[in-house]
């Protein structure tokens, strides 16, 4: 696309229009920008949807439809298309129509705000020219008033090379068994749709660790992402995307999963993005790829690239998206920036965290996509971005050649350090040490303000939203852990200082966590429910204003979802611990072999060493006593943590109504083949309203994960 295209040219090409829906009778059809011709006389066999429908974004009266539409001859030349909504699966009965161009400049996608639909309706679409067509379903929200309750699911992280998604397919089984009524509304997916990157594998227990297998196709082709078409970056031992080509092609691979185009012709899908959909760990318009300030880490024109791309490949209504009343909107669609180059930036040092440098600005300021959602009396859905204005990691990069403390600075991070880094120079009344760690490594902190995870913008917005919306519960559709999850010292593996799993979450950005809990308990905001995804494992507790108060106080729930086909959280730290500078028996507070005594080869001692603590961790690596380790479990742990599932792959499924929120984290089999994904356990967990200390669960069907039973 040529730099400094208008917004107005972007609409035109993306196909995108407001098609009045009147259930009186089909309106008038507009004419596109393609050939003229008549779609409907076109004959059979010409247009191919290779990755199917999709909806999003359902609010009370209208939805956002999409596809893809290819020659099967091939070339670029535009696909004319009908778009159909009807109220019936048969079309009998057309609530709307209109004409439609698939056309090259965005990749051949469609993308439809068809306004004016019913309240609480199931509709079907179609897009077709001549004979050739696809078909979806999709359901508009309940009215803001309606008492009614609301089933939504919740997925990620989907690496196409790691894993099929049968997830979906379970989901969608187990949805079809149930009433109408009852049925899942929506899919809230939180990010990393797409990878960045080619290679990996699905990591599976062979021997006495964890190894890779190769995964195929139907037809028995490697599941593989095809190599990138301008042949991709390369940094830190990685071959990235780094064009709109690029990521196009990754969306083109992903969203072909039979499974997920089912999910998506099924249901209306509202998204958001984690990392994955620009860089790993990235934060603004800035990539994570290596250690240290190296030359090839600031990525404007990536970052443009993949904000363009996930605008042409995501159902979603932005500009114009409504929001609760008093609440300034800002979502905004993508427009193409001009003349955006790579320039080398530095952490802010103003209040706002945001780098000022142009290029950055112009990158991130490409697209806005926080917005929320209303559904029903009793579900207010708000949905971040928390990446496009985060601050940089509290560590520095650097600090991993400095010191063996920090070798991971991303994971396994002292927990002091981190709080100190984080809070910068407002730490301790405004008195940060000038040192910190065992060695003394000079605080790059020291006078830095204290880390951001939303930006001053975005964070206003989720406070007046969470604060004048009458709705009975706020759904924060979260795209990284929220709780704390801490690793206490204890005699094993070095551990002689607490350390927090995961720097790159919520525990990376303890002020700010603690400011936006402590405004929601002042405010006397209730009903806050979390939902997360990017840790790879089912998770479930309690979130509290602040941590390392003296008494904690509970402002909400979370749960986080494993996700549907990445490796797990289980693996990546069984790997982590066999490394040549892992300390000694840490593998074992991981996994160890219990099978000589009748237990798994992989006994998942993770998820005791983060509900119990080091001391019940090592107990049981020591005695394989399942007994005797809860005997020494530490209740300052992670007291907040009830459910720990961390090799697991799967989804969440929330039922939200006036009095409760019941809670279902589904663990299915290893999605290593096309063959249909197996339930091998269900969590359930249900929350009363105004209480979340009321949670009550697990209650398990299947085979509970170690340590429960």
């Amino acid at each position: 696309m040529a730099e400094g295209m208008k917004r107005r040219d972007f609409f035109r090409l993306t196909g995108t229009f407001f098609a009045a829906a009147s259930l009186g009778g089909v309106p008038g059809c507009g004419g596109d920008d393609g050939d003229g011709g008549d779609p409907d006389a076109a004959p059979t066999g010409l247009v191919l949807f290779p990755q199917g429908v999709a909806s999003g974004d359902p609010r009370e009266s209208s939805v956002v439809l999409w596809t893809r539409a290819v020659r099967a001859a091939g070339g670029a030349e535009a696909v004319d298309l009908t778009l159909e909504v009807a109220s019936d699966a048969g079309f009998a009965t057309i609530v709307a129509m209109q004409s439609v161009s698939a056309m090259a400049a965005v990749d051949h996608t469609v993308r439809v705000v068809v306004t004016g639909l019913a309240a609480d309706t199931i509709y079907y679409y179609r897009f077709k020219n001549g004979g050739d067509a696809i078909t979806g379903r999709t359901r508009t929200a309940p009215a803001a008033d309606a008492d009614v309750p609301v089933r939504m699911a919740w997925a990620s992280c989907q690496d196409y090379g790691a894993g099929h998604y049968g997830a979906y397919r379970v989901m969608i089984a187990e949805d079809m068994a149930r009433a109408e009524a009852d049925q899942i509304r929506f899919v809230l997916h939180l990010g990393d749709f797409i990878y960045e990157t080619r290679g990996g594998g699905f990591q599976v227990p062979l021997g006495d660790d964890f190894q890779p297998i190769t995964l195929n196709n139907a037809d028995g082709t490697p599941r593989l992402v095809g190599p990138f078409p301008s042949g991709g970056g390369n940094a830190g031992g990685e071959n990235f995307a780094q064009t709109v080509d690029d990521f196009r092609h990754l969306y083109k691979t992903f969203a072909s999963d039979p499974d997920l185009m089912a999910a998506r012709a099924r249901w209306p899908f509202i998204h958001t993005w984690d990392d994955h959909e620009f860089s790993n760990d990235c934060w603004q318009s800035q990539s994570n790829f290596t250690n240290a300030n190296s030359t090839d880490e600031p990525s404007q024109r990536k970052k443009v690239a993949a904000n363009q791309a996930w605008f042409e490949y995501m159902p979603a209504q932005l500009t114009g998206a409504p929001g609760v009343a008093g609440v300034t909107q800002r979502a905004a669609d993508f427009v193409m920036p001009a003349n955006v180059t790579d320039a080398a930036f530095t952490p802010a040092d103003d209040t706002s965290n945001f780098v000022d440098e142009p290029n950055n600005v112009a990158a991130v300021g490409s697209i806005t996509i926080y917005r929320s959602f209303r559904f029903g009396r009793h579900v207010e859905l708000v949905v971040t971005d928390e990446r496009s204005y985060r601050s940089d990691h509290a560590i520095p990069e650097e600090f991993a050649e400095m010191s063996i403390e920090y070798l991971d600075h991303r994971n396994v991070l002292p927990r002091v350090d981190l709080e100190v880094m984080d809070a910068g120079r407002t730490h301790n009344g405004n008195s940060p040490p000038a040192t910190v760690g065992l060695q003394g490594l000079p605080n790059p902190r020291v006078g830095s303000p204290p880390g951001t995870m939303l930006g001053v913008q975005q964070k206003q917005w989720w406070k007046d939203t969470m604060r004048l919306s009458n709705a009975t519960w706020k759904v924060w559709g979260n795209q990284v852990p929220l709780m704390r999850f801490q690793i206490k010292q204890g005699p094993v593996g070095g551990l002689i200082v607490d350390r927090i799993m995961n720097g790159d979450a919520w525990d990376g950005y303890a002020t700010e966590r603690n400011e936006l809990m402590t405004y929601l308990r002042d405010q006397n905001v209730d009903n806050l429910l979390v939902l997360t995804g990017d840790i790879h494992a089912h998770f479930a507790g309690i979130v509290n204003d602040n941590y390392t108060a003296a008494s904690p106080m509970p402002v909400g729930v979370e749960f986080c979802a494993a996700g549907i086909a990445s490796n797990s959280v289980f693996s990546f730290f069984e790997d982590a611990s066999r490394a040549p500078a892992a300390p000694p028996d840490v593998r074992a507070l991981v996994t160890f072999d219990a099978s000589a005594s009748g237990g798994s080869a992989f006994v998942e001692n993770m998820n005791l060493l983060l509900i119990h603590g080091t001391d019940a961790a090592d107990t049981m690596r020591r005695t394989n006593d399942r007994a005797m380790a809860l005997a020494a479990s530490d209740p300052t742990a992670n007291p907040h943590l009830k459910y720990a599932d961390t090799n697991a792959q799967g989804f969440g499924v929330a039922l939200v109504s006036a009095t409760q929120v019941e809670t279902v984290l589904t663990t299915i089999s290893r999605p290593v083949t096309m063959a249909a994904s197996t339930v091998r356990r269900t969590a359930r967990f249900v929350v009363p309203v105004n209480n979340p200390a009321g949670m009550t669960g697990p209650v398990f069907t299947g085979m509970p994960p170690f340590p429960f039973t």
